[in-house]
């Protein structure tokens, strides 16, 4: 599963470019400057590693080792749109949408797995339930979807119709590219 392919790959998941990390570099790896991280993986496999994959494995260690994803609305746009392979630019204000969410949520998920048990999910801060809900709001909900339950949602008058349409998309969505992962990882073996 863990060779050079998956760096050169632009689509390669983000959790999958943090195991193949962990498994060359080990843990010590996720402290590393990201310049010297990408110049051992550039030096090591003799590539040239494209930004969108440094970039996720960077969202990816952020998701690992810190709570920034769970409580800065701009980090967790920042991770869902590069766990859905958008890259990001700075100076461009490009706010999430639901399939975005959907895609950051699976791929976070994926990567916290192990310090989650089977009955919880990410715990977030109040401002990243808030601007979620926003989204899921814009999608067409009134209520929280199913894979983010903790959503805040607007409080607006006339707007109790929920379409389970649209939570069934999301939850396929999460569930399909969980399942991408998953294969990508079975075709590396």
């Amino acid at each position: 599963m863990f060779n050079r392919d998956i760096y050169k790959d632009p689509k390669a998941p983000a959790f999958v470019l943090l195991a193949t990390t962990i498994k060359k570099y080990g843990m010590n790896s996720l402290e590393y400057e990201p310049e010297l991280l990408r110049n051992e993986i550039e030096k090591d496999y003799n590539i040239k590693l494209p930004d969108i994959n440094m970039d996720k494995l960077q969202a990816a260690i952020i998701v690992m080792t810190t709570d920034h994803f769970y409580n800065d609305w701009r980090v967790f746009e920042t991770c869902c749109h590069l766990f859905h392979n958008e890259p990001v630019d700075a100076d461009v204000v490009n706010p999430l949408d639901a399939e975005d969410i959907a895609v950051g949520l699976a791929e976070a998920t994926m990567i916290k797995a192990d310090t989650l048990d089977t009955h919880s999910e990410l715990d977030f801060d109040d401002e990243i339930r808030a601007y979620a809900g926003q989204v899921f709001f814009e999608y067409g909900m009134s209520t929280a979807p199913f894979i983010f339950r903790s959503a805040i949602m607007p409080s607006i008058p006339g707007s109790a119709i929920n379409d389970p349409d649209k939570n069934d998309a999301l939850r396929e969505l999460f569930d399909g590219h969980s399942e991408y992962i998953l294969n990508y990882i079975e075709k590396q073996a």
